[in-house]
């Protein structure tokens, strides 16, 4: 089992910064989210928030439990002594692979669970963790189900406006039920969560509002071929084993090995006319093939999307990701997007792409092969190379 994850902010009115902050960890065998919301707003709130987080990921990422996560947390971060709340929130929910999942819940909203239409009520162990009242939970998760971790600016949405009491638990679940969102994507729905709320508030926040939403699904698998092997004898062998992938995203990146794919099925390859991105050659058809693009140039493009995304978002999610619908935003998509991604890459050399490579700087096909694999196991993916 995996898990889709979206996340859609609203900061509140006449603060440029979001008081919230989230935390994605992806792992082989499991996948852990943070929320936590800082007292107040703005740039102070931002920085418990961050703080918590930081604190929270550091320490998950080598291994340590959650009991001890969150006593770390809770000793760092006081009671603010005017308020008698504490600086941040926290909510930390971890899932394997096999569906448990293990949550810790201090200060925020509790955490909703939707299967089949309908809510599903989570038992909760009230306990005191370094002298603060948290509240912990172990479930198991199906396919399909929808998970919302939110802050309290959702909840308060609209109070003493819209609603004498704000949107509320019960009315925020009517609208997702109303609207049919357990069947949208997990990103599209957190976005209509915060739209909701931002009408609720009639544009007029008053509180930092995150919404968290995690939808449980199959893996999915990728396999790419790039590269004609160096010997054609061979070409009828790697299609074969190209096509031995089943209930798999097939990919093929690179003009002579669409040419190969497409000789060796019977088939004609369609090339588009239509430059999207000037600077990213146009995608092809083959029947059976889900994406067909040019080679090294649209290779050495997705390394730079991915790049760039890493370095706004640390690896923590794929939502900022500017898709044009060319040939290297379609396949950087699809790569992130896989769980599994499995590269047959041929050994030929085309003389022809050695100058072109040259003048534009491009990196050869082994080595933005070897930059792309290495990008993406740092998003979690299980990537692996057969060269032929």
């Amino acid at each position: 089992m995996k898990v889709d994850i979206g996340i859609a902010s609203l900061c509140k009115k006449g603060e440029e910064v979001c008081g919230d902050t989230t935390k994605i960890i992806e792992e082989k065998d499991s996948t852990t989210v943070i929320l936590s919301d800082g007292l107040g707003s703005g740039i102070k709130a931002s920085i418990l928030s961050i703080l918590s987080t930081q604190i929270a990921s550091r320490m998950l990422e080598k291994n340590i439990g959650l009991e001890e996560v969150f006593t770390t947390i809770a000793d760092t971060l006081p009671i603010c002594k005017v308020r008698g709340i504490a600086y941040s929130t926290l909510s930390i929910l971890k899932v394997k692979i096999d569906g448990s999942a293990h949550l810790i819940e201090y200060d925020n909203p509790s955490l909703m669970l939707i299967r089949d239409n309908d809510i599903v009520p989570i038992k909760k162990i009230k306990r005191n963790i370094a002298g603060k009242e948290v509240y912990e939970s172990f479930f198991q998760l199906e396919l399909n189900d929808l998970l919302f971790l939110i802050s309290d600016g959702v909840i308060n949405a609209g109070v003493g406006g819209l609603f004498e009491l704000g949107l509320g638990r019960d009315r925020l679940l009517d609208n997702i039920f109303k609207r049919n969102l357990t069947e949208q994507a997990a990103d599209k729905v957190a976005e209509k969560i915060i739209g909701l709320t931002e009408a609720c508030y009639m544009g007029k926040a008053g509180d930092d509002s995150t919404a968290l939403v995690i939808k449980s699904r199959r893996p999915r698998s990728t396999v790419v071929l790039t590269g004609p092997p160096q010997k054609r004898r061979y070409d009828s062998q790697l299609v074969d084993k190209f096509f031995d992938y089943i209930n798999t995203q097939k990919i093929v990146c690179g003009g002579a090995t669409g040419n190969m794919v497409a000789r060796e099925l019977g088939l004609e390859i369609e090339t588009s006319l239509d430059y999207i991105d000037p600077s990213v050659p146009p995608i092809a058809e083959i029947e059976g093939i889900d994406l067909v693009t040019e080679g090294i140039l649209t290779l050495n493009k997705a390394v730079d999307k991915i790049k760039q995304l890493s370095e706004r978002n640390n690896f923590s999610d794929i939502s900022g990701l500017d898709s044009k619908g060319d040939g290297a935003s379609v396949l950087t998509e699809s790569l992130l997007k896989a769980d599994e991604i499995t590269f047959l890459m041929g050994s030929a050399v085309n003389p022809a792409h050695e100058e072109l490579m040259k003048s534009l700087q491009l990196k050869p096909r082994p080595v933005i092969i070897g930059k792309l694999v290495n990008l993406l196991r740092k998003y979690g993916k299980e990537v692996y190379i057969e060269k032929y």
